[in-house]
């Protein structure tokens, strides 16, 4: 069949057509392209409309506040702080009979170590503080924004410079309202947003968050306490946390919800929340009243959870440490050591109950030194023979003393302090020992908590006949006492042999 050809006004007609419709094309991705600008200044317009709006209900809420700051306050009795366990610990405590395997191996008279070693001199604890700031900065980054050095961590965060020179005009309640007027009228968002960027960044825990705060505030301030409390006050807030600002004569005081029963810290009870001293010097010991406002921040705050503490994020500071101790007549020398910044860290941790103890890690510098140590030397014992040795090394490598006779107070160590520390007590070993099993065994560990006293019980896998031993949720675990010198598995205190425990601990 023959090919038809377009006619040559057909071809005409197929040209124009063709030019029609690029240029409906052209015309059309023109208005799309007007369309596209006309929607993205129409979403820029609709974002700062909704800044705006944002900006004026806060101004709303601060106004709303600061109303009742200015009028609603009431004095508060303040309550002396709770005490875990008031019943005395043993001030020297038993020793059971020694039981050697296997005839020692003779020693040099120059290398035996004494079943007792004599312990080192009493160490201070460190000061609860933390680290200086950072020398001046640079002009350039000087006039907005402020360098701190957080347990090691550099911070360079952004600060509004009107904060260097709010003041408070007068201890009550207008002049307080009157502070937090003054610093509403600052641009604390960038502040806000660089702290969370840094508390996820290093993964600090809830008193991490609040400390990183107060060394906001003490750089800002560093001579005038009440201001530092006042600043510290505005940025909590602002970031979330359930803090109350209260004065008591000239005094500025914060007390701050917690979620758990904190220990040995003044509290005052406002609604259904616990409101603690903790960011006083002194944890509000001398405290007996409180004035604060009636009225809660418009917008709700949430207390601190402090069922877990962070033990990664510093910069290590790797302190090296010697523990000898005798094994079945032989004596053993453990290289270890931990790490002196999250120790300070922790010297100012609050006081929380023995859960926490139980379930924290040691920090990384501490954590492959011990736990490699410890493994060269049980290679090749039994389940029972590694927990024996467990006991030996917690029971004589660290000299026992009260908390009482080394701080004058009662304090709970982490895994970090009890490798620190000269001296500690049942406690402190107990959650030691539990985290070594756990870690070296695979073996699960309770702590329990008798009066005056805490020990360990290990669920071994081994049949044991004639040990000391508790049933805890449908399974046996034989008592381990890592105070008790010379005690092997399954032997208890003579003092609590025939008691039950207050309370079973689980550690996790």
């Amino acid at each position: 069949m023959a090919e038809i050809q377009p006619s040559r006004l057909g071809r005409h007609l197929l040209v124009l057509s063709g030019a029609l419709l690029a240029i409906s094309v052209a015309s059309l991705a023109a208005a799309a392209a007007d369309g596209y600008q006309d929607w993205l200044r129409g979403q820029s317009q609709g974002a700062v409309e909704m800044d705006r709006q944002y900006q004026v209900w806060r101004s709303e809420q601060d106004m709303e506040f600061s109303r009742h700051l200015k009028a609603q306050w009431q004095e508060f009795k303040v309550l002396q702080g709770k005490v875990r366990d008031p019943r005395p610990k043993p001030k020297v405590i038993p020793t059971a009979p020694v039981v050697v395997k296997t005839p020692p191996k003779e020693v040099p008279a120059a290398l035996a170590i004494p079943p007792k070693p004599v312990p080192p001199a009493p160490v201070p604890p460190p000061p609860v503080v933390l680290p200086k700031p950072a020398p001046k900065l640079a002009p350039e980054f000087a006039r907005d924004s402020i360098e701190l050095d957080f347990f090691g961590n550099p911070l360079r965060l952004p600060y509004d410079p009107q904060w260097r020179n709010v003041r408070v005009r007068s201890i009550d309640p207008a002049g307080l309202a009157g502070f937090w007027d003054a610093m509403s009228t600052s641009r604390y968002q960038p502040t806000v947003q660089a702290i969370a960027k840094a508390r996820a960044d290093l993964r600090l825990d809830d008193w991490g968050h609040t400390a990183l705060w107060q060394e906001v505030a003490r750089s800002l301030r560093p001579d005038q306490p009440a201001e530092q409390n006042l600043l510290l006050w505005y940025f909590l807030v602002k970031a979330g946390v359930d803090v109350r600002l209260g004065y008591s004569g000239p005094q500025v005081d914060l007390f701050v919800a917690v979620q758990q029963p904190v220990y040995a810290v003044s509290f005052i009870k406002f609604g259904e929340r616990t409101y603690y001293a903790l960011l006083n010097a002194d944890r509000g010991k001398k405290l007996r009243s409180f004035h604060t406002y009636e009225t809660n921040y418009p917008t709700p705050l949430q207390p601190l959870d402090l069922k877990g503490a962070a033990t990664a994020f510093t910069q290590a500071a790797p302190v090296e440490k010697r523990v000898n101790f005798d094994y079945q007549g032989r004596p053993v020398e453990i290289r270890l050591a931990y790490d002196r910044r999250l120790v300070q860290y922790m010297a100012g941790f609050p006081q929380m109950d023995f859960d926490l103890y139980f379930a924290t890690q040691a920090s990384p510098s501490a954590r492959e030194p011990l736990l490699q140590a410890l493994r060269q030397r049980m290679q090749g014992m039994s389940e029972t023979d590694s927990v024996n040795f467990l006991l030996a090394f917690v029971q004589k490598g660290f000299a026992y003393q009260t908390d009482q006779d080394q701080f004058g107070y009662e304090k709970y160590f982490f895994v970090e302090e009890a490798l620190h520390y000269p001296y500690s007590d049942c406690e402190d070993r107990s959650a030691l020992f539990s985290w070594l099993v756990r870690e070296l065994t695979g073996l699960k560990t309770v702590g329990l908590h008798y009066p005056g006293h805490m020990t360990t019980a290990v669920a071994v896998k081994s049949s044991l006949p004639n040990l000391n031993s508790i049933e805890w949720q449908g399974e046996r675990y034989v008592i381990a006492d890592p105070t008790y010198i010379n005690a092997g598995i399954g032997m208890a205190m003579p003092s609590y042999a025939h008691l039950k425990p207050l309370r079973v601990i689980p550690a996790r």
